[in-house]
């Protein structure tokens, strides 16, 4: 019995290890907001009732929390399924169940064209990559909100230098 418990826990450490890799290869590993950071892009992204609001990489769920709060329809797209559980666990359990949605799926692959914000948190040698993405899938007006890093030919329309959170618009097409 002690033989079969220890490979359960050696499987899940595996495991655990083998979706922080792969999430660092896809540019998003688990880096948890500062609860300012945080802050900061809720505050950005001026939500208000009803925004659809996506977090590309979203972890164990905080922004997603925070946004529902302030009323947004809130999904999330996580590669790593531990996180992805914990987060419908924190939705399911806290007061924001049916505003709160997560999936477990890599973010170059998530149905985002229906968002109104769009929040990011990825590695910068990505955001070029992460920009084609944005320009061919969301609609026009999308406000994007960035943690620590710029989209290099992009405007920046509003930003928290504190904090280092920047806030993009998708252009609208005329």
């Amino acid at each position: 019995m002690a033989q079969i418990l220890f490979l359960i826990v050696q499987f899940i450490f595996a495991s655990l290890f083998l979706f922080l890799c792969i999430a660092f290869a896809t540019g998003a590993p688990f880096v948890p907001s500062k609860k300012s950071a945080g802050e900061a892009m809720i505050r950005l992204a001026k939500l208000k009732a009803g925004t659809r609001v996506v977090d590309l990489g979203s972890g164990d769920g905080r922004l997603l929390l925070m946004a529902a709060k302030q009323g947004a329809i809130a999904t999330g797209f996580e590669i790593n399924p531990y996180l992805v559980l914990l987060t419908r666990l924190r939705a399911y359990f806290g007061q924001y169940r049916g505003s709160v949605r997560v999936s477990w799926t890599n973010l170059w692959k998530a149905p985002i064209s229906d968002a109104d914000v769009v929040f990011v948190y990825l590695l910068p040698w990505r955001m070029d990559e992460l920009a084609a993405k944005l320009t061919r899938e969301v609609k026009s007006g999308t406000l994007i909100i960035s943690n620590s890093f710029i989209f290099p030919n992009w405007k920046i329309v509003d930003k928290d230098e504190t904090n280092h959170i920047y806030a993009f618009r998708i252009p609208i097409n005329t």
